[in-house]
């Protein structure tokens, strides 16, 4: 049996080697969406591609979806409901997918754009108290929250580091990582965040937040956000 025209070549492997599982498979597959309409049932496609982060695939269902009429907004949301299986590294991978077919009604920020950053000329946030050297003791962390914001503080090498509090995979407390000169390592996956840019090592395109630290004379540990 010859290869069908745009089949994969490991589909049509499958189809030589395995026959009757396959079969039955794509039966499934054909079958368990068949109550469905067209645009649910390629915005739930869209779901499982952010999962298995298949950039192709993903670019296929996104154009099946919208030809159904689904609108950018319900593309958008279907990729946001695969975080809790797909994580946000995959979800923000999706996202940048889209954003590179130039479609209709995904606006793209201008180059150089950050929408998380002050106004241009003022300054990045105010100081804040976090805790004092004393209170870090003698593992040179501490876990705070100020203003509903969860911050761990790292003392390092003779160097005070303030980053995000949780790992944007699962929420892992990076203040239980363990730290590896300037990494810290999340305790539930083991992403590698580095202190000093809050960018993640195995993990390229995720981060955590990094703030400005200050250290007064009396030992009061700053930062600014």
């Amino acid at each position: 049996m010859g290869k069908a025209k745009g089949e994969s070549r490991g589909l049509a492997y499958l189809k030589k080697v395995r026959p009757e599982a396959i079969a039955h498979l794509l039966k499934f597959f054909r079958e368990s969406g068949q109550h469905l309409e067209p645009r649910t049932r390629f915005l739930i496609s869209i779901v499982t591609k952010v999962i298995n982060l298949s950039p192709r695939g993903l670019q296929q269902y996104v154009r099946r979806a919208l030809e159904e009429g689904a609108t950018p907004d319900e593309i958008i949301d279907a990729v946001l409901c695969s975080y809790p299986c797909a994580g946000l590294t995959k979800v923000v991978d999706a996202i940048d997918v889209i954003l590179d077919m130039n479609l209709p009604g995904f606006e793209t920020l201008e180059e150089g754009a950050n929408p998380g950053a002050p106004p241009a000329g003022e300054p990045g946030g105010e100081w804040r108290e976090l805790a004092t050297r004393e209170e870090l003791g003698e593992d040179g962390r501490l876990e705070v929250n100020v203003e509903g914001r969860s911050l761990a503080v790292f003392h390092v090498d003779g160097e005070i580091f303030v980053i995000d509090g949780h790992c944007p995979h699962r929420s892992g407390p990076l203040i239980r990582g363990q730290v590896q000169g300037k990494t810290v390592v999340c305790p539930l996956h083991h992403w590698q965040f580095e202190l000093q840019t809050g960018a993640c090592q195995n993990n390229p395109g995720a981060r955590v937040g990094t703030y400005e630290v200050r250290i007064e004379d009396d030992g009061r540990i700053l930062a600014r956000f």
